[in-house]
């Protein structure tokens, strides 16, 4: 008999669940300290060696200290990967592949945390249709990214640049065009704030014609779904008709 499982269920994007990370903890503070400390020890030996006034020294040697100790982390920072933030399917995915599904999420990360700064200043409610806009057309990014059938595609393949095209520079584009009317609106009476709202609609109509676009892709994700369904369906057909069992399942 099986025993039930146990343990905590989180959300996909919760922080509970493991990724990839950045070593950090005492190497990533204790090398620099390290550093400091040993550059603070060898100023002050050199400025007491040197005659150097005890005060001078200690400052030389604090100096050199603190130099060290930041170039050290620097250099740490530098050395160390880049956190991933592609969640793998199972079949896994080809370098090429995955290179552009990350910039594709740390491209919709940077557009997310705009228009969260555009919504923490109170924009004017014209506005805010076209950010909520964004967000479900950056959501709809995200999860394309994850889908098997996008991460088994070629780097060259049409779904995989449309979605990197999208994220990298179209939606960059219309986000810094709503920041731009977003200040007119605030600034602007009359005539020209009238022509900043239709500024607004045009923007918005950008926006649907790229989630038309997107929906190309996702019906092929769902189409692939459905194909790998109908062969696992009738795989069960034929097993039972050969066991000359009743299914259990309807199908």
């Amino acid at each position: 008999m099986q025993k039930p499982l146990e343990g905590a269920v989180h959300p996909p994007r919760s922080a509970a669940v493991d990724r990839p990370r950045r070593p950090g903890g005492a190497l990533a503070a204790g090398v620099p300290l390290a550093a400091g400390g040993v550059g603070a020890v060898g100023a002050l030996a050199l400025g007491l060696v040197a005659s150097l006034a005890l005060p001078l020294a200690l400052v030389a040697a604090l100096g050199a200290g603190v130099l060290l100790a930041g170039g050290s982390h620097l250099l740490l920072r530098a050395l160390q990967p880049a956190p991933t933030l592609l969640v793998e399917a199972e079949t896994g995915v080809g370098e090429g592949t995955r290179e552009l599904l990350e910039r594709i999420l740390r491209a919709t990360a940077e557009t997310r945390a705009t228009t969260a700064a555009l919504r923490g200043r109170a924009p004017d409610p014209a506005a805010r249709p076209a950010l909520d806009h964004v967000d479900a057309l950056l959501g709809r990014l995200e999860a394309l990214t994850g889908a098997e059938s996008v991460q088994s595609s070629r780097p060259s393949d049409g779904s995989v640049t449309l979605l990197e095209g999208m994220a990298t520079r179209y939606l960059p584009e219309l986000v810094e065009a709503i920041e731009d009317t977003i200040g007119f609106l605030a600034s602007f009476q009359g005539a020209a704030r009238e022509d900043a709202l239709a500024n607004l609609t045009s923007i918005d109509h950008q926006l649907t014609v790229l989630g038309e676009s997107l929906e190309g892709v996702e019906r092929d994700v769902v189409a692939g779904v459905s194909r790998d369904l109908e062969v696992h369906a009738e795989f069960l057909r034929r097993r039972f008709a050969d066991e000359h069992l009743t299914p259990i399942i309807d199908i």
